[in-house]
């Protein structure tokens, strides 16, 4: 299984979202981060990183990939973002849950996505010479 350097960055984005909101879950929260909605902030900021650097280019690229992944991926997104939007006004510890279950649930559909890819069929995911020719 290879990886692309896109899909580690955004482990080690989710990773780091993980150990902030193992650390608030058990009390013991970095200085500044003690709050639910603090934790949840930065928890939210690496959830968009890791999916703005993981996720195709274009969103027509997007729309013409697959439509399950798209679907699934959808559905979980809508879900972690009004999880979030709600962890943030009512401060609320169960969202914040939901939100990181969400994030890495994507994380780990986009990874091994990614990782089914052949190696001898382009990435649709990245520019190519050969297209550009023609744009």
């Amino acid at each position: 299984m290879h990886l692309s350097n896109r899909d580690v960055f955004a482990t080690g984005l989710v990773a780091a979202a993980g150990v902030l909101y193992i650390l608030w879950a058990a009390g013991s929260t970095l200085p500044g981060l003690s709050s639910t909605r603090s934790t949840g902030i930065v928890v939210l900021a690496l959830g968009f990183l890791a999916s703005a650097s993981a996720v195709v280019p274009t969103f027509d690229q997007l729309l013409h990939g697959n439509k399950t992944y798209l679907a699934v991926t959808s559905t979980i997104g809508l879900a972690a973002a009004a999880a979030g939007v709600y962890m943030l006004v009512t401060a609320s510890g169960t969202s914040l849950t939901v939100v990181i279950v969400a994030m890495v649930a994507l994380w780990l559909i986009a990874t091994i996505h990614h990782s089914k890819r052949r190696p001898d069929v382009p990435d649709p995911t990245r520019a190519s010479p050969q297209l550009d020719e023609f744009v």
